[in-house]
């Protein structure tokens, strides 16, 4: 157990890290940094138009377009069932990542890489959004389902299959030449810090709420 706190610790600290630095690094350059152009530019010339039309299909179910209307449904059930912890922690996993990937990336402000755009796509850049509300989420989602399944299943069957779903998402938006790679790791580490911070704090109003019930 205290081999996994540490490792957690370790865990936030690199993503934190990760989050600013390679921020920084986009917000002086605002174009690409580390190995961003070289990456696009494989992806670019080695992608067949069979597996571009299966990122779109990926990167749809990403967008708010999709995401918005899908996940309203379901918190909407949840709360008809009166699975309001659930619904909490869906509504901000979802709506809350996005809105601070939103403040970020108006902190940040980097340019996206128009050059090698597929579709078009407007906004800012850094950090990817789709990456970011999909680690959030999913994490969520595996926590929640997890969290049910207690004792039925292996609770590490969730989390892999939301992990898989998490990078194809990132894939998707660099075979769509919307984002740089730098984006989708900081999606990644924001997505990741804002799950940990949104459900400690969903977990501690649950449990006040529980002991001002019981006393």
């Amino acid at each position: 157990m205290q081999k996994m706190k540490n490792a957690r610790k370790i865990l936030i600290i690199f993503s934190f890290a990760i989050l600013i630095y390679l921020g920084l690094l986009s917000g002086w350059d605002n174009k690409g940094i580390l190995f961003d152009e070289k990456l696009l530019l494989w992806i670019s010339e080695n992608q067949s138009p069979g597996m571009l039309a299966f990122m779109k299909v990926i990167s749809f179910l990403g967008s708010e377009l999709f995401l918005f209307p899908a996940v309203g449904l379901v918190i909407a059930y949840m709360l008809i069932r009166r699975y309001n912890y659930s619904a909490c922690m869906l509504l901000s996993a979802s709506l809350g990542s996005w809105i601070a990937n939103h403040t970020l990336k108006q902190i940040f402000q980097r340019v996206r890489p128009e050059e090698f755009f597929k579709v078009q796509q407007g906004g800012f850049s850094y950090p990817s959004g789709h990456s970011m509300v999909s680690m959030s989420m999913f994490l969520t989602i595996a926590f929640l389902i997890a969290r049910k399944q207690e004792g039925k299943t292996d609770p590490r069957i969730p989390y892999a299959a939301a992990i898989l779903y998490i990078v194809i998402m990132g894939l998707s938006r660099l075979s769509l030449g919307v984002h740089w790679p730098t984006d989708i790791l900081g999606g990644y580490a924001g997505g990741y810090l804002y799950y940990l911070a949104s459900a400690r704090l969903i977990d501690q109003l649950y449990n006040k709420k529980k002991s001002k019930a019981l006393s």
